[in-house]
């Protein structure tokens, strides 16, 4: 079976499940082609394990003209490489990925990762959601990463939950962390509290109500600090930000961070105070490493975070609740080890990457057989995966 995964260019979570999804399916035997626009390092990994990887750009926001020559080109690769099924990740690459794929008759999976009407215009939303009922029409299977996001498709685009599937994203198989690494990295001492977060620098991650919050707080412990890992356009905005507020001597920021995982291992209280979110992998993965959080109540983050069981929800944009959530832990850390506790064994099952691929692959499967069946074709089984 040929799967061709499409992808706009992506960092974060969306990243993070793709590139473990397309080596689940090689894995299992499905001839993978990747159409993505990753760093070089990063394609020759995909490559090593078995996929076809094609540089390929999507283009970021609504560009008309440079929209129709992205299907073209899509269309051309998929009369050439002939796949049985397309999955497109994502709005963009799900919006063109999608039509490709139907002007050349070829099934079609989409996974949603985030809420695309989020900050739009009133009639950019109007849009995307009479685009995503007609396209749902057109669409085989959508596989929402959060049950947030597969109500919001159902009730707000009028989509038939009958093609509509909810699977978690995995949380990755960590190698031996080391958070002395990070401290070491960053000049924070053992005495110091870390304040985390794993986040690109954008607007709708809230980085900036975290500085707010922090400034009401950083004065009175003088041994906290905010260390932020990701990268992103807002970077110099929030450090000047930091300046501004005074806090910049107690707020790192560590950028794209190779070994996130000795981030975690060092981080004490794991914060994201993000404005919109499908599903909130960095929160998952902190819950993994014991890690009390505080998070915002958006998206799929209350299906994983119980309020006063294993961390504080707060809602999104209210510095005083994301301050007094943060004061909170501090004052009582023996509270914080607690729901840390809780957190580790909250996420314990059900989040592995061989769950979530199989989940997909079965998805996929169903998809498969059914247009076998429709074409008279010999239905697909395991044994035909090699």
């Amino acid at each position: 079976m040929r799967v061709m995964e499409i992808i706009r260019s992506a960092e974060g979570g969306m990243k993070v499940h793709f590139t473990a999804l397309v080596k689940g399916l090689a894995e299992r035997g499905i001839e993978v082609t990747a159409l993505c626009n990753f760093p070089a390092e990063d394609n020759k990994k995909l490559e090593h394990a078995g996929i076809s990887v094609i540089p390929f750009s999507v283009p970021g926001n609504i560009r008309i003209f440079a929209d129709i020559k992205c299907i073209i080109k899509m269309v051309i690769l998929i009369h050439k490489i002939k796949p049985d099924i397309i999955h497109c990740h994502g709005f963009k690459a799900g919006i063109l990925g999608r039509l490709a794929g139907w002007a050349a008759g070829v099934p079609l999976l989409y996974t949603v990762h985030n809420f695309a009407d989020y900050g739009r215009k009133k009639a950019a939303k109007w849009l995307i959601k009479r685009f995503e009922r007609w396209m749902g029409s057109k669409t085989d299977a959508i596989i929402c990463v959060s049950h947030a996001l597969k109500n919001s498709m159902s009730e707000e685009t009028g989509i038939d939950e009958g093609i509509l599937h909810v699977i978690y994203n995995s949380v990755p198989s960590w190698p031996a962390a080391d958070g002395s690494n990070a401290r070491k990295a960053h000049n924070i001492g053992d005495n110091c509290v870390i304040i985390g977060t794993v986040a690109r620098l954008i607007p709708s991650k809230g980085i900036d109500i975290l500085l707010k919050a922090a400034a009401g707080i950083l004065p009175m412990y003088p041994s906290a600090r905010i260390l932020i890992a990701g990268s992103g356009p807002d970077e110099e905005k929030l450090k000047k930000m930091a300046q501004t507020l005074g806090v910049s001597e107690q707020v790192i920021f560590a950028g794209r961070a190779a070994n996130i995982q000795d981030y975690y291992a060092a981080f004490d209280i794991f914060v994201l105070p993000t404005l919109s979110e499908g599903l909130g992998i960095s929160v998952l993965e902190a819950m993994t490493f014991g890690l009390p959080v505080i998070a915002t109540a958006v998206g799929g983050i209350p299906e994983w975070i119980v309020h006063g069981r294993n961390g504080c929800l707060v809602q999104p944009g209210n510095v005083f609740e994301l301050r007094s959530a943060l004061q909170s832990f501090l004052e009582d850390p023996v509270k914080a080890a607690l729901y840390g506790r809780m957190a580790k064994l909250d996420v314990k099952n059900g989040l592995t990457e061989k769950d979530m691929v199989d989940k997909t692959l079965s998805v996929i499967k169903n998809i498969y057989n059914k247009k076998q069946t429709k074409t008279g074709e010999k239905i697909w089984t395991h044994a035909r995966q090699k």
